[in-house]
């Protein structure tokens, strides 16, 4: 389950930098392509969040919320919906909502509507590229994200293409992702 965070995380993190941010509740639906064995993961994961005495499933998304996270994997089809909260500060820097990802450089050109990043992160060791094309008026996005990362030695990747749509300025329960 963490590394679904983390990989969600990156993926968010890369999808929605450097956009015009809006402060407020994002949803970001992800639609991850996984090799079948990283799909097959993904869907224990799932079972695993599912078959969860309603106790457990709480513990696990209070926790998720602390992170500026909350998960829906109702999605079908390997889709998962992420909410996330950006802060005034955050949207006011065009920073993107990042859990503890200080680690890690970017390198972004925008031309218009178009944003092309590079990223390169040191813990975990990842890197991969976003190309995201805005929304007029700064209230959603569409992005096609590849990121390569190492654990224990071994190197995966994955790719997604997201869809992010701004919900409104009120986060409710939701605390930023990443706040200071």
């Amino acid at each position: 389950m963490r590394q679904l965070i983390l990989i969600v995380s990156l993926l968010a993190a890369a999808s929605a930098q450097a956009q015009n941010m809006k402060p407020g509740l994002w949803e970001v639906r992800q639609q991850p392509q996984l090799d079948p064995k990283r799909q097959a993961q993904m869907e224990k994961a799932q079972q695993q969040m599912a078959a969860m005495p309603a106790e457990q499933r709480k513990m696990m998304e209070e926790m998720m919320a602390k992170r500026g996270v909350s998960m829906d994997f109702g999605g079908g089809g390997g889709v998962i919906t992420v909410k996330m909260c950006v802060s005034e500060e955050q949207a006011k820097r065009n920073e993107p909502p990042v859990a503890g990802r200080a680690n890690c450089t970017h390198d972004v050109q925008r031309s218009g509507d178009q944003i092309h990043t590079k990223f390169s992160c040191t813990d975990p060791v990842s890197e991969g590229t976003s190309d995201v094309t805005l929304r007029s008026g700064g209230d959603g996005f569409i992005a096609k994200t590849h990121i390569s990362h190492t654990r224990d030695g071994k190197t995966d990747s994955i790719d997604a293409t997201s869809e992010a749509r701004w919900l409104g300025a009120d986060c409710g329960g939701l605390k930023p992702m990443g706040a200071k």
